[in-house]
């Protein structure tokens, strides 16, 4: 083997060192990157996972917060409802109550043009006085009629209680009868009516009482 050819091949075998030297120095390079990018990665990864924390800590305060928030709400708001019917309720009585004030007077009234009864110079003298009488009886008893349908549509009704046992609960005694063939606490007769409105005692009947 000559001298150039020597020459030729130790040429080229540096330069496959070189070129060797290189490649690890670039690999070294790259995988010094690839670890640092990773660190940097992990860094971030955990910023963002405390965020993430932090944020559905935050969501669930605001949460709780605002349930809380709601159900005082719904409590306050079932609150003034209640009231509100309560309040409603107790102005329906007090107007019911002053209904039956009206039907006693209608129904006494009428009472006293039923039993008006003119002597025999009367109907001879005052037929115009007669008719009048009648027709404040029919007006009356139609009023009456109209009160029991307004009374009904609110689901009040009389009380029964003529020949019932006295009831404390619904009735109140008021005077006291002494007929033999009935027994005690049986009521004779009704002085003022009493009512119902829908399932409760809108007013106690005030009633005569027997006691022998």
């Amino acid at each position: 083997m000559d001298e150039n050819t020597k020459e030729h091949l130790i040429e080229q075998f540096r330069a496959y060192l070189d070129t060797d030297s290189i490649n690890e120095e670039t690999q070294q390079t790259d995988l010094f990157s690839l670890f640092t990018e990773l660190a940097a990665l992990r860094n971030e990864v955990k910023l963002e996972s405390r965020q993430v924390k932090s944020a559905l800590d935050l969501f669930k305060t605001t949460f709780d917060t605002l349930q809380s928030s709601s159900d005082q709400l719904s409590r306050e708001l079932e609150h003034c409802h209640n009231a509100q019917e309560r309040q409603i309720r107790e102005n329906t009585r007090t107007l019911l109550l002053a209904f039956l004030d009206i039907y006693d007077r209608l129904e006494a009234g009428l009472a006293t043009l039923k039993s008006y009864s003119p002597s025999f110079f009367g109907i001879y003298f005052s037929k115009r006085e007669i008719r009048l009488i009648r027709g404040l009886q029919d007006g009356q008893a139609m009023t009456l009629r109209r009160l029991d349908q307004l009374l009904a549509r609110y689901q009040v009704r009389p009380l029964e209680a003529l020949n019932k046992a006295l009831d404390p609960h619904s009735m109140q005694a008021v005077e006291v009868d002494s007929q033999p063939g009935i027994e005690n606490g049986i009521v004779t007769g009704e002085l003022r009516k009493g009512f119902m409105w829908e399932n409760e005692i809108l007013r106690l009947a005030e009633v005569k009482v027997n006691k022998r």
